[in-house]
This record gives C-alpha cells, structure tokens and sequence, in this order.
C-alpha cells in the first residue's frame, strides 16, 4: 500500500512540474542535462574536450549567400566546386595545393554556417584535414583546414578566406581538439541565432 501510495504521489509531483511555466522549466533543465551527457560521452568516445561544433561563420563555406569568395566578389552563381575553384585556386598557391589535391581533402566542399561538426582528437594531422583548435589569446575555437604541417607545428587557412589570419602560421599540436569527421548540416542554426542576438 506504502508504494502505491508513494507512485501517486510521484504522480502528482510530476504533473505540477508539467504545468505552465513550470513544465518549461523542467523541460529546459532536463534538456541542458541530457546536452551535458550526450557531450561528456561523445567526448569520452572521440578524445575530445570539444566533439560537437557549431559552425557560426563563412569562413569555411564555398557557397556563401554573401557576395564575396576568397576576396573577390562573385558576379556569377557559385553552385558547384568548379566554381568555388575558380574563385580560390590563387589563394592555394603558396601552399602547393592543386585541384586534384583540394578534390581528394574530406569535406571538399567546406562547412556551412548553421553545421555542427564532429571532432575527433587525434595525434597526427594531414593537409586537407579540418581541425578545431584554440588561438592564443582567444576565448573561442576555431575551424579551418590544415595547409601546411611543418615540424610539428600546422598552418591553417579558412576555405572562404583570401589568406591566413596571423594566428594560422604556426599552431601547435596541444592547442588542437581534433579533426571534423563528420558534417551534420543546419541543426545548429538556433545557436547561430543565439550568438548573433547577443553579438557574438
């Protein structure tokens, strides 16, 4: 009778925190909670601080809705990589990066904005690889491609940017939480939107 009595009760705890602006509530700290989890394990899995990343600007997108492309400004439709390359083959000159080379990097047709990327840690990187690493100095991560590996140390360079940011020349091994091993397109537009309401 004891227990019985205890589930009802139960019962009617949980209906209350159902209701109105407290079922709100309840569904929101529910939600961070299971987010911390699905974080922590897929952290634990992948040997990374950081496994999921919101892309939130067009660096690494080859088909930005803006009209600019690696500096220049697009006068045509840009729908495929032909037209990506034709805009962004000088900006891989200096690294030796062909086409052929570019059509054989994953993700080869970059990130968009509103993409969340999986990160996986790993002790060797490759040119072509895309990594999420912390500049010095910097409170938040950043993703773009491997150009250059040299020593130890990589260069990066955004695939939508003209050239490398000072910060790209010289990264080193203990700043890097991985590489992207997989895409999953747009799902993380809310927090995109988030970000840019508070002007981040």
């Amino acid at each position: 009778v004891k227990a019985k009595d205890m589930l009802e009760k139960l019962k009617e705890y949980w209906k209350i925190l159902n209701e109105g602006y407290l079922g709100y509530l309840t569904y929101a700290i529910i939600g961070i909670i299971l987010a911390y989890l699905l974080n922590y394990s897929l952290g634990k899995i992948l040997k990374t601080e950081l496994p999921l990343v919101v892309v939130v600007s067009s660096s690494m997108s080859h088909y930005p809705q803006m009209s600019i492309l690696c500096g220049s400004i697009v006068k045509d439709s840009v729908k495929k990589f032909e037209d990506y390359w034709k805009y962004c083959e000088n900006t891989y000159k200096d690294f030796n990066i062909t086409k052929e080379k570019f059509l054989n990097f994953p993700f080869k047709n970059g990130l968009d904005v509103g993409d969340v990327a999986v990160v996986m840690g790993s002790e060797k990187y490759n040119v072509g690889d895309i990594i999420v690493y912390k500049p010095q100095n910097s409170k938040y991560p950043i993703i773009h491609r491997v150009v250059e590996v040299d020593d130890g140390f990589l260069q990066t360079k955004g695939d939508n940017n003209l050239g490398q940011l000072p910060y790209e020349k010289k990264v080193e091994l203990s700043q890097i939480y991985g590489r992207v091993i997989l895409r999953i397109p747009l799902i993380g537009w809310p927090r995109v939107l988030v970000l840019r309401l508070i002007g981040i």
